[in-house]
């Protein structure tokens, strides 16, 4: 039998906490390198220190459940830990970058990134007497326009955020269009 099992057995049967501070520690140098290496090559070099404590941490955690016999099968339960640990580094950062934004605030973030000079003045004035009057008169003509024709979303995109369906939002959108239309002549 390999030395790491040996020891991963007797952390299982130890009660002593000294001892299994100790075995663990044996334990760890044995896996700690090798561990290393396969966080290294899945998420950014900053990440590494963190993912990697957070894969020790949990292999530490849950060392004593671990009820293999093997060589393989440890190194296979370690490689586990690891990978779940990265995914959840990886969820931790996306969910980190979506941030809710309202929608007055992205209506300001989209005018101050507009560049002003592709529309001339008359016609940004008439745009927004548009939008003002649609959205006074049916304010989801306002947010299905401007997702469509200002923020470039497909009917199938907004079809998606509004529950419904593609060709319902196309035929949406054109009267809201229409209406438009009619509200600027």
């Amino acid at each position: 039998m390999d030395e790491l099992i040996k020891l991963v057995k007797t952390f299982r049967f130890t009660a002593a906490l000294d001892q299994r501070l100790r075995l663990a520690d044996e334990i760890f140098r044995y896996i700690e390198p090798p561990l290393r290496v396969f966080v290294r090559g899945s998420v950014a070099s900053d990440a590494v220190p963190d993912v990697l404590q957070e894969v020790l941490k949990g292999v530490a955690t849950s060392l004593r459940k671990f009820e293999g016999d093997t060589n393989a099968k440890f190194w296979g339960w370690c490689y586990g830990v690891a990978r779940n640990k990265i995914s959840d580094h990886f969820r931790r950062r996306a969910s980190d970058r979506l941030l809710p934004v309202d929608e007055s605030t992205l209506q300001e973030m989209l005018d101050a990134s507009v560049d002003r000079s592709t529309l001339r003045p008359g016609e940004r004035l008439d745009l927004e007497l548009a939008m003002k009057l649609l959205s006074a008169s049916k304010p989801e003509c306002q947010g299905l326009l401007w997702g469509h024709y200002v923020q470039g979303f497909d009917y199938a995109e907004i079809a998606d955020e509004h529950g419904s369906t593609y060709d319902a939002v196309r035929m949406k959108i054109g009267r809201c269009l229409e209406e438009a239309r009619s509200l600027i002549a």
